[in-house]
């Protein structure tokens, strides 16, 4: 196997349509994270964005679009932003990861998001977990059925509930699965910044990375058969009390960031605007909901399936990364033992 490494910028029309046919061999690579859209738009906000080539018997095997953070380290294209990481390659392909590391001109690449089946990165992870998905194959009643056997039969009858009661004390309720209004946007980026800042503290809130914000703006205006971005709205009467901003491929909508307005907590409206995004995006020919990673109650609640993912790191030397493992479980040990909860308690009493 060969190795080319090139800017993320430098992505032409051949290597594009060696892209096309590498997708089209896994199901994963449906997602929107997958495409070269979502690639070249990150390379258009940020000048570490690498391309690895893999070339096997004298063809593309393998793309793998990555961040150059120094010398030594590299993470997945979009870095924190990506829900779904590492290379677009043939299921036979075996990587070296050794070589690929040595043409990526780095030591140590991590990843958090990475596909159970894809490659063997599985090997080399230190934690599992899944990102949940609604399976919408045969439309929104169909999915609606797999819901009530599988999950809850009753989610979708209080989601209905709520529209009405919703509907009676505020006015009509109006879904857009795809507006294209910059008030909705700007609303919707408004009402995430300041969740975060409530939740986890202004530090935190990703959308005053200039880069970031780059991104979303790109995202939010392509619309492509392949890949768009989509600001899906809720109104009650003239009030916004829900939106979601996220990005789709020709099959599936990837669930980015949704924000719903506290006044309206009562009446569930994030419940209603998922339940919404389903209904409509099935009739738009979607056939998955991808939630992203993590248990929250809503997810559970509305998923019919799930991706495998796992975190971990490969490095060369080995060792590089075996260090980060045990580091990594070590933590873990601390935070689930009694001086763990006890130094938790300190900490939360000095705040």
């Amino acid at each position: 196997m060969k190795f080319r490494l090139i800017r993320a910028k430098e992505l032409d029309a051949s290597i594009m349509a060696h892209w096309a046919d590498l997708r089209g061999q896994n199901v994963v690579y449906d997602s929107p994270y997958y495409a070269p859209a979502f690639t070249s738009i990150i390379a258009s906000a940020r000048e570490d964005a690498r391309i690895l080539l893999c070339e096997d018997a004298g063809s593309v095997a393998g793309i793998w679009p990555f961040h150059a953070l120094s010398n030594s380290r590299a993470v997945s294209i979009g870095d924190f932003l990506a829900d779904y990481q590492g290379p677009i390659c043939k299921a036979s392909i075996d990587l070296d990861f050794g070589n690929a590391l040595r043409a990526m001109q780095c030591r140590y690449f991590s990843y958090n998001h990475m596909p159970l089946d894809l490659a063997k990165f599985s090997e080399y992870a230190w934690v599992q977990s899944q990102s949940h998905t609604l399976d919408l194959t045969g439309g929104f009643e169909a999915y609606a059925q797999r819901l009530t056997e599988k999950r809850d039969a009753t989610l979708l009858k209080k989601v209905a509930t709520n529209e009405r009661k919703l509907s009676k004390k505020y006015g009509d309720l109006r879904f857009e699965l795809q507006s294209t209004s910059d008030a909705d946007f700007a609303a919707l980026l408004a009402g995430k910044s300041d969740q975060y800042q409530r939740t986890v503290g202004a530090e935190h809130d990703i959308f005053k990375r200039d880069w970031v914000r780059k991104v979303v703006d790109e995202i939010r205006i392509t619309d492509t058969p392949d890949f768009a971005g989509m600001v899906s709205t809720l109104y009650a009467g003239d009030t916004l009390i829900a939106a979601h901003f996220g990005m789709r491929s020709s099959k599936v909508m990837h669930y980015w960031f949704p924000w719903y307005h506290t006044d309206y907590a009562e009446y569930s409206p994030g419940l209603v605007l998922l339940a919404q995004c389903a209904r409509h995006a099935a009739q738009a020919g979607i056939s998955l909901i991808d939630l992203g990673r993590g248990d929250q109650a809503y997810k559970l609640r509305f998923a019919t399936g799930a991706q495998q993912l796992c975190e971990g790191a490969i490095s060369s030397p080995a060792i590089l990364s075996l260090v980060q493992a045990g580091l990594y479980h070590g933590k873990q040990m601390l935070k689930a033992s009694s001086l763990g909860q006890h130094l938790r308690k300190l900490r939360q009493a000095t705040k």
